[in-house]
């Protein structure tokens, strides 16, 4: 996952500090096969409404892609409210025995 600000300027991470959320996140292990998403600039740039009411603060760290920005949002809040949302596939990882060797879903307990 990677952080789009430092954890003082948001609600969800604000008591921790940046080295103690980034060792925190590189041990969990997060599977974000989500069909449908948005990406961090489309967040942004393309929904004014939505951007004015949350921010986004993490997204799903992609290797193939060259760019944050390009990576899908994995978590934001609201600005103003406490609202909060996560993206992630929790049906995934409970029921996707069948499909584990193919798909390399982890089904152990640090899995997110």
């Amino acid at each position: 996952m990677n952080l789009a600000h430092d954890p003082v300027h948001t609600y969800i991470f604000d008591e921790y500090s940046k080295e103690q959320l980034e060792e925190s996140l590189d041990k969990i292990k997060f599977f974000n096969d989500v069909e449908m998403g948005m990406t961090m600039s489309d967040f942004v740039l393309e929904e004014k409404t939505m951007s004015k009411i949350f921010l986004p603060i993490a997204s799903f760290h992609d290797k193939k892609l060259d760019s944050s920005n390009d990576e899908i949002v994995a978590a934001m809040e609201g600005v103003v409210y406490p609202w909060f949302g996560v993206s992630y596939r929790i049906d995934r990882i409970q029921f996707s025995m069948e499909q584990s060797k193919l798909d390399q879903v982890d089904h152990s307990r640090e899995a997110i």
